[in-house]
This record gives C-alpha cells, sequence and structure tokens, in this order.
C-alpha cells in the first residue's frame, strides 16, 4: 500500500510539472508592462519579455546528454509560443445606448493572437512580441480618440512545447491589478471570448518585414490564418 500510494505521488507530482513551469520569473519574466500604441495604419501592441535561463540548464551541466533528443543547446530556447490577450471596451455603443443599468462588461471587445518561434538566444536582453490591430476598428468602436487608446486590460502567456511558464504580472485589467482572482476571472473572460474576433490582432511580422529579430527564428505562419 505504502508503494502504491509513493508511485501515486511521484506520477501526480510528474503530472503537475508537465502542465506549468510552476516558479515565477525563473525562466521568463515580462521586462514591462504590454504598450499599445497608434502608429500610421496599425495600433501596435507590444509585449516585452526577457529569457533568464533554459529549463534544462541545471540538468545539462551535472550530466551529459545521453541521446539525440538530450543533446541540446541550452543557450536557445526552442518551440516558443507568445500568446496575447486585449480587452477593449465599445465606447461608441456605450454612448449611444447610454443605459446605466448595462454593466461596462457588457461593452468589452476581447482580441487575442500568438507569435511562434523556432528559437530564440537566451542573452538576458529585453525581447519583444510585437502584434499589430486595426486603426480603423479602434476608431470606429471608440477606444482610439484624440491620439489616446483606452485598453481596458491584457494578458500575457509564454509557453514553451505548450507548457506554460509563471510569470508575474502577466495580467493586467482596469484597476484590480492587486486582486488576484479578479485577474484569474479577466483572463478566463479573454480566453472564452477572444474567438469572436479572430483575425483582427495580428502578428506583426506577417505584415512588416521590419519586426524580424535576429537573435529569433520565426515559425513560418500564414496570415490567411489570421
Amino acid at each position: 500500500m505504502k508503494l502504491l500510494m509513493l508511485k501515486l505521488t511521484v506520477l501526480i507530482s510528474l503530472s503537475f510539472a508537465c502542465n506549468v513551469y510552476s516558479k515565477e520569473d525563473e525562466f521568463v519574466r515580462l521586462a514591462d508592462k504590454v504598450s499599445v500604441a497608434k502608429g500610421e495604419n496599425w495600433l501596435k501592441a507590444t509585449v516585452p519579455f526577457v529569457l533568464l535561463k533554459h529549463p534544462k540548464f541545471e540538468r545539462l551541466q551535472r550530466s551529459r546528454p545521453a541521446t539525440l533528443e538530450e543533446a541540446l543547446n541550452v543557450e536557445y530556447l526552442d518551440n516558443v509560443k507568445v500568446k496575447l490577450y486585449l480587452c477593449f471596451s465599445n465606447e461608441y455603443k456605450k454612448k449611444l445606448i447610454n443605459n446605466r443599468d448595462l454593466p461596462d462588461a457588457q461593452f468589452y471587445q476581447y482580441y487575442s493572437a500568438d507569435i511562434e518561434y523556432s528559437t530564440i538566444k537566451i542573452d538576458r536582453s529585453t525581447k519583444t512580441a510585437n502584434f499589430l490591430f486595426p486603426a480603423p476598428l479602434a476608431e470606429r468602436d471608440g477606444f482610439y480618440k484624440g491620439g489616446y487608446v483606452k485598453l481596458i486590460g491584457y494578458a500575457v502567456e509564454i509557453s514553451q512545447n505548450g507548457v506554460p511558464f509563471e510569470m508575474k504580472n502577466s495580467i493586467s485589467f482596469d484597476k484590480y491589478d492587486r486582486q488576484t482572482e479578479i485577474l484569474k476571472k479577466f483572463k478566463e473572460q479573454a480566453a472564452a471570448n477572444a474567438e469572436k474576433n479572430k483575425g483582427v490582432l495580428v502578428p506583426a511580422h506577417l505584415l512588416e518585414p521590419g519586426y524580424y529579430d535576429s537573435s529569433s527564428v520565426f515559425k513560418r505562419q500564414d496570415a490567411t490564418n489570421y
């Protein structure tokens, strides 16, 4: 019975480890808040992040790899995905309806996109994942006006092979940045509702080649998927 319980404990521990890199900012951290600024035809959303260490660095320092699959260059992180959720409020509809009984959340619009990298060099410099949002849509819906972009909130997820890294300050929502449960709920809402607007928020490098970075390699993505 004790042996069975030990095996179950090990299996549970391994399962958890495969689902998330659980120590905050150990391998990846955000360098600053997500910013959204107006360009000529687009709003540009920028996710600044820093790669700190390869998850397998210590293990490969202790012992040499025994197989080709274990032979990794720990100065690079492969198969990385940066996913961004943005939330704006449709201020035009809010003003037009002018119904105080409707909660603000009824006017929230969620958008998401992701950038996939074949590899990124781990050099502790700040990398930027850039996304573009059509400025005419922002103007139409009233969250870009007079040179100011009104961002309600965002959520960032950075993962390797589908396993997310835990990061501090990866979710921001209105005035609730210190209320963990509200932030989690906000991210859930963003994930559940962003699909309605699929294809609006786009990885910047698909449209403008100037966003390529010499220290990383993007995975090939078809712009028609967005």
